[in-house]
């Protein structure tokens, strides 16, 4: 064999790799294509699909979020209600006409178990209707138990019924406060059907 044919045989076989070494590169260069396509493919799909839970997820907190502020703002409206509504009953009970209200100072008086000391009431009550009440109250009980109080006491009415170191606190405030706890479901009830 010459020389010639050796190096065309060398350069044929060269081609021949060159050529397979080309086409390997090119089909692995492909596969390796297609495997990035895929995996980015899934990443993207990962991806979207993450997005869309966690757009779920922030849309849920949102809207709960909005219903606890709504709730809030409701239970706001029917405490102001309530209190609205206690504030009329006191306005009430201070609009009484001075016989049913000294009636009805008496009745509170007789309803302690100690009707007998001394009887503090704001500075208006104290003036207009003072020695009636005391005067009333004594002859119910057949005797002289309860005394006007020099001092007064800053309510919109009612009384503290003060004997020794006990005191009945039957101001309208407090008697309100005291029925209030128990009356407001009623009250939001009779509100808010």
């Amino acid at each position: 064999m010459s020389i010639e044919n050796i190096t065309e045989k060398i350069l044929s076989e060269s081609n021949n790799i060159a050529g397979t070494s080309l086409k390997d590169a090119e089909e692995l260069s492909i596969k390796k294509i297609n495997e990035a396509k895929q995996k980015a493919e899934l990443i993207i799909n990962e991806a979207a699909e993450k997005a869309k839970i966690e757009s779920t997820v922030l849309i849920s907190r949102k809207v709960s979020s909005g219903e606890l502020q709504e709730r809030k703002m409701i239970l706001g409206a029917k405490q102001e209600a309530i209190k609205k509504s206690f504030n009329k009953a006191l306005e009430k009970l201070s609009a009484m006409d001075e016989e049913n209200y000294i009636n009805f100072l008496v009745n509170e008086i007789l309803n302690n178990t100690n009707c007998e000391g001394e009887i503090i009431l704001n500075e208006t009550d104290k003036v207009n209707i003072g020695e009636k009440l005391v005067n009333t109250v004594n002859e119910k009980l057949n005797g002289k138990k309860v005394v006007l109080s020099n001092h007064t006491v800053k309510t919109s009415g009612g009384f503290i019924l003060k004997n020794g170191d006990i005191e009945v606190n039957s101001t309208f405030e407090a008697l309100l406060g005291s029925i209030k706890e128990g009356l407001t479901f009623e009250v939001a009830n009779a509100l808010f059907k």
